[in-house]
């Protein structure tokens, strides 16, 4: 198995684990404050990571402060979009974060990094639409601006995190890095929570649900999703985890009897499509060019 291929594996599981978790968000963020969420969550996973962190000291000493910088990233692009949930809701929130794989691949022709395949664009385009339509983002007149600003951050920091972890997963390797960036981010993370000036929820429910949210939901799919960074380029993995909102449709359709209107099906469609598509071209010997090799 190539290491594109691998790489689309990583980040397709990593999005559909993120996308299925999508609905504990939405239960505790009435509970809890939205940034001190994210930093909950992160401080959780990184609790998880640590030993794991540990082992694989020598790699993250390579670039301690870059490896640091993309787990500070997850606390802001999360809280902005935990923000933008609150304030104009979860569809608007969703599409506007989604935005990133646009600016991900703008960026990379602007810069002069790489030269984006015309199938490239058109997977890029396939997943905005279909993301939109998933998620009916409607008219945005009228909306809170806060809740657009934090929208629009979100997608902003998502764009950055991919091009950043692409970069120092080149350089640290794609586990050390999931594991160092997580571990480093789940202290800020903690710091910033102050767990322990918290009072503790009345609904244990909402307990089991950070700790999930902060384990399975974020340790395991994140690790994914940044060691897939370190195969395929961030361009391409931005597209694929569009999938993400594909998945959290689906598993409320399924589980809460939430149906899908007939423009939403259509929308699935067409990330579907886009994922499809930038996977073959990532596992093909004739791809894009992937990120620095992995060191051993």
């Amino acid at each position: 198995m190539s290491r594109g291929a691998v790489g689309v594996a990583l980040a397709t599981v990593g999005a559909v684990i993120f996308g299925v978790a999508a609905t504990l968000v939405g239960y505790v963020i009435d509970d809890i404050d939205a940034f001190q969420l994210a930093s909950l969550r992160i401080a959780v996973a990184g609790l998880v990571l640590l030993p794991w962190a540990i082992v694989h000291r020598a790699a993250i000493w390579r670039a301690p402060v870059l490896v640091g910088l993309v787990g500070v990233l997850q606390i802001v692009l999360n809280g902005s979009l935990y923000v933008a949930i609150d304030r104009i809701g979860v569809g608007p929130a969703v599409g506007l974060e989604f935005l990133a794989p646009v600016f991900v691949v703008t960026w990379d022709r602007i810069a002069g990094h790489a030269h984006p395949r015309p199938i490239t664009w058109a997977a890029v385009a396939s997943a905005v639409i279909g993301v939109a339509l998933l998620v009916q983002i409607g008219d945005l007149e009228g909306l809170d601006m806060v809740g657009l600003i934090a929208g629009l951050v979100s997608a902003i920091g998502l764009a950055i995190y991919l091009r950043l972890a692409e970069h120092v997963g080149g350089i640290v390797g794609g586990f050390p890095l999931a594991a160092g960036a997580i571990t480093i981010g789940g202290f800020v993370g903690l710091i910033l929570a102050r767990p322990w000036s918290m009072s503790i929820p009345s609904d244990p429910v909402v307990i089991w649900s950070v700790i999930i949210l902060g384990t399975f939901a974020l340790a395991l799919p994140l690790s994914m999703e940044i060691a897939a960074l370190s195969r395929v380029p961030a361009r391409i993995i931005g597209v694929i985890i569009t999938i993400e909102p594909v998945a959290a449709a689906v598993t409320a359709w399924i589980f809460l009897d939430q149906e899908l209107g007939t423009s939403q099906i259509f929308g699935l469609i067409l990330i579907v499509v886009a994922v499809a598509a930038v996977s073959l071209t990532a596992s093909s010997s004739r791809s894009d060019p992937a990120a620095v090799p992995e060191p051993s």
